[in-house]
């Protein structure tokens, strides 16, 4: 089993490496490929690593986590975001939720709270990947039944069976160009 992949972001050593070691992560089915001590540094590790999640601290200097989710938003759609702070402030939980943040988590963190988090984000991480894979299959089972569909069409059409108002549908539903 593949683990997905964290990055952890907080200006605070200690903090950063309290999580890091506190967390069985492995159990929780993640990994944690690296950590920054703000946005910035962050900005360029997700680029190399390309984690599937980030867990940020809001308040850091020269790039605040709010500021680093926008970022990673925008840049990095998939890319699932945790945020942690220790200031219970409505703005900022305002502004994760403009930004998709998947979970909003007040300091100071536990062990048990952080597992749980991560195993209801593991619980979604799999879901999308399964239905990503049911849609690739159903894509290919069309392709391959695409020539079937287009012979029955011309029969049905020939036979005078389709409706005209239905007819631009099927054309371009089963791939057909009549010019």
């Amino acid at each position: 089993m593949d683990l997905y992949r964290i990055i952890l972001v907080d200006d605070e050593e200690e903090v950063r490496k309290s999580i890091i070691r506190k967390i069985d992560w492995q159990s929780v089915g993640f990994t944690v490929v690296g950590d920054a001590e703000n946005g910035e540094d962050a900005l360029e590790k997700i680029e190399n690593l390309e984690p599937d999640v980030v867990l940020t601290d809001i308040r850091m200097p020269y790039m605040d986590g709010l500021e680093l989710c926008g970022q990673i938003r925008e840049k990095y759609p998939a890319t699932k975001l945790v945020l942690f702070t220790g200031f219970d402030d409505f703005e900022y939980a305002k502004e994760a939720v403009h930004l998709e943040i998947e979970e909003y988590v007040l300091k100071p963190l536990n062990a048990a709270e952080i597992t749980k988090v991560f195993e209801d984000l593991k619980k979604k991480l799999d879901q999308e990947i399964n239905e990503k894979k049911s849609a690739e299959l159903l894509k290919k089972y069309y392709k391959d039944s695409l020539p079937l569909l287009q012979a029955n069409f011309y029969s049905t059409l020939i036979e005078g069976r389709v409706p005209e108002e239905e007819l631009t549908k099927y054309l371009t539903n089963y791939q057909i160009d009549f010019t």
